[in-house]
Formats: C-alpha cells, sequence, structure tokens
C-alpha cells in the first residue's frame, strides 16, 4: 500500500503553539492515509505523543525518545526498548553540572513523570509545552539508581556546543544528539531515530527506499539519511536542509509528492 510516511512532531507536524494545525489533520487524514502510510517519530514520552496519535489514528507502531522506544499503540505494547546504561547516564549528568542547564530524567515508558534537581522555568516552559508531570528530586545524581530512557538537558544555545562537544569526550559510547535549539539529548549507545526507522522497516517488512521521512531538527537528521527520499523542512538548520532530497514550506507541501 503506496509508501510509509514517517513524520517528526515538533516543528513539523506541530505549529507554533504545539498543536497539530487542522489543515495537516486534513491531509494525513483524508488525502495522505487513501493511498499510503504514516507513523511518527519523535523525541517525546509516550504520554506527551499519545493525545496525537489519538487525534490523527495512528495505527502503527511509533518511534519514541528519538528511537529508545518503538511502540504499538494499538495493542499497547513495547516492540523494542533500550535503555541508557546507569553509569553512562550518572557521569553525563556529572558533565553537565558545570553548565548552566536544566536536566529532566525518563525513567519508563508508562511512567509519564519528568524527574528534575528543581523545577525551573524553564522546566515549566517544558511541562506546558509538552503536557507532562515533574517530580522534584533535589539532586539527581543521588536519586539515579536506574537506567533511564534518556537524559535532556535545556539550556542556552550558545553553551550546549561546548557540552555536546564534553559529553562526546567523556561518554563516546552514549549517543549525543540536539533536538531543539535548547534540547541536548543523551541517549543509550546505538539509538537514533535513523536506527529507529530501520528497526521500524524490518518489524513492518518494508523497505527503507520506500519510506517519505520528514524532520526539522539534526536529530532527524539519521532518518532523513535512511529513508529513500528525506524531506526537511525550510525552517530546518541548513545542515539538516542540505541533506534532504526535498525543502518543504508546510506538510500541506507533500501533495505534489503523492
Amino acid at each position: 500500500m503506496g509508501r510509509l510516511f514517517v513524520f517528526d512532531l515538533d516543528g513539523t507536524l506541530l505549529g507554533p503553539d504545539h498543536r497539530l494545525p487542522r489543515e495537516t489533520v486534513e491531509f494525513l487524514t483524508h488525502e495522505l492515509v487513501h493511498r499510503h502510510r504514516f507513523t511518527i517519530a519523535t523525541g517525546r514520552s509516550l504520554a506527551s505523543t499519545r493525545p496525537f496519535l489519538q487525534e490523527l489514528g495512528v495505527g502503527l507502531p511509533v518511534i519514541l525518545y528519538n528511537g529508545a522506544v518503538i511502540y504499538d499503540p494499538v495493542v499497547g505494547k513495547v516492540l523494542w526498548e533500550s535503555r541508557l546504561p546507569l553509569e553512562m547516564a550518572r557521569g553525563a549528568l556529572k558533565v553537565a553540572r558545570s553548565f548552566p542547564v536544566h536536566p529532566e530524567v525518563y525513567r519508563d515508558i508508562h511512567d509519564p513523570n519528568l524527574y528534575v534537581d528543581h523545577i525551573t522555568p524553564a522546566i515549566v516552559a517544558f511541562q506546558r509545552k509538552e503536557g507532562l508531570p515533574a517530580v522534584e528530586v533535589g539532586n539527581l545524581l543521588s536519586f539515579l539508581d536506574f537506567s533511564p530512557l534518556k537524559l535532556l538537558l535545556i539550556g542556552p544555545p550558545k553553551v550546549l556546543p561546548d557540552l555536546e562537544t564534553k559529553l562526546r569526550g567523556a561518554l563516546p559510547q552514549a549517543e549525543v544528539v540536539r533536538s531543539e535549539r535548547d534540547y541536548l539529548e543523551v541517549l543509550p549507545p546505538g539509538v537514533s531515530k535513523g536506527e529507529g526507522l530501520r528497526r521500524l522497516c524490518r518489524l513492518l517488512g518494508v523497505s527503507p527506499e520506500e519510506v517519505v521521512a520528514v524532520g526539522d531538527q539534526l536529530n532527524d537528521l539519521g532518518m532523513l539519511e535512511v529513508a529513500g527520499i528525506g524531506v526537511a523542512m525550510a525552517h530546518a538548520p541548513e545542515a539538516l536542509r542540505r541533506r534532504a532530497k526535498l525543502v518543504i514550506q508546510e506538510i500541506a507541501e507533500l501533495a505534489a509528492l503523492l
């Protein structure tokens, strides 16, 4: 049944208000779905993604936590999962302590909470955006006694490149990626949206060449390169637009590709 379209959420399907524009919903559910299949690949958690899956009626497995989880929303089952080793997660938090960032720990796919040192204005803004509760633990290093799905570090864009370099040097096996201008994520070894897409294709029996992947940030680069057709949003970083086969302003422009 046609191609498999894989969409990022924030900055791709979602508008500046972090909601699905009516035009996007109509295109996906009334035009695209009649000839092709589509699903989601996001850095968001299950709790944050679920409302959009329900609104769009997504019936295929989805890629969550930037590739750390592949989840079937129809049967409510985790199909594949990877976790950040405890000592690696603790090492990342130790490096982050030297930077003005706000760390978040994601414990489990069925736990909607963000675990944070303290609820700061940056954390509150993130909560509003993703609709998630936060739990203050005082000191994440003392609290962390489990292998999380990922860490998210929120901070000023000007300090994140240096932090990224330090994390890569201290934790060469971990995956470190920018998911938004002010977000830096630490993921389990070998985890990315690109690898998540490869796994999803194997699960569905689909060739990556038959995939159209659409994204807007550097964490989407891997899946755009894996897909037969990689599509970048016009506001994406130049590095992503340069590697894409197609650049669009709005999702509805994909109608020409159909």
